[in-house]
């Protein structure tokens, strides 16, 4: 069974200096039919002006994910964490029993774009904690790259939760087949690019969700980036 969440369908709101898309529902955005997909919760497709971001707000039981796409993201908590996350780097926060933390766009005269991704722990009350890896030296092309997992590992992030991410590239023209569980879920948000499918398509934005399916076949139609999560 395949659920698609288009690009355009998702809740939009831009407050000048933040510009973002919400695929499930999140703030003042509530959608009852797009609650989020198995653990996933939280997709917002982010881009903030140069010099803005978000100020010292708290997080507790979630898993927090951020991939930026370009710019660079300077993070602040309360743990004593002070960095800066550029595209090619994976950044985790593992909020368990409470943790506050600030966002903002390091760069003065350039937007930073990002996801922020949350994924429900299967444990409450953990302890917090922060993790960061460069991924680019162990990156595949028309192939994907594990980039969270349970087990974590060197430059893979480790989570709190029977869920694994993935970065799927894949070159123009190039035929990409995966087989899945059918007990577990899948989903595909694609980054940049435009996949076609048997029975449906996904270009920038658009997400596909995947359950009961035991393989996912489809043609890369442009040099194609998505995010792709194998979920409980």
């Amino acid at each position: 069974m395949i659920e698609k969440r288009n690009a355009e369908e998702r809740g939009h709101m831009n407050f000048g200096w933040l510009d973002t898309h919400h695929t499930f529902s999140f703030g003042s955005y509530f959608d009852p039919k797009h609650m989020g997909f198995s653990s996933l919760r939280v997709i917002n497709d982010d881009s903030i002006l140069g010099g803005t971001g978000f100020d010292t707000h708290p997080h507790r039981d979630m898993e927090i994910i951020t991939f930026v796409k370009e710019g660079a993201l300077e993070h602040r908590d309360t743990l004593g964490n002070h960095s800066v996350i550029k595209p090619g780097e994976i950044q985790l926060m593992s909020a368990g029993t409470g943790i506050r933390h600030s966002e903002y766009n390091s760069l003065k005269n350039e937007k930073t774009a990002f996801y922020q991704i949350w994924i429900m722990p299967d444990k409450e009350g953990v302890k917090p904690s922060y993790q960061q890896y460069d991924f680019t030296k162990r990156q595949k092309q028309n192939d994907l790259t594990l980039l969270v997992s349970p087990e974590g590992g060197e430059g893979i992030a480790s989570i709190h939760a029977q869920a694994k991410v993935y970065l799927g590239s894949w070159d123009q023209g190039e035929n990409i087949s995966l087989s899945l569980d059918p007990e577990r879920s899948y989903w595909i948000q694609v980054i940049e690019g435009d996949l076609e499918f048997e029975s449906s398509a996904a270009k920038t934005g658009d997400g596909l969700g995947f359950t009961e399916s035991e393989k996912i076949s489809a043609i890369a139609k442009e040099n194609t980036r998505f995010l792709f999560f194998d979920l409980q």
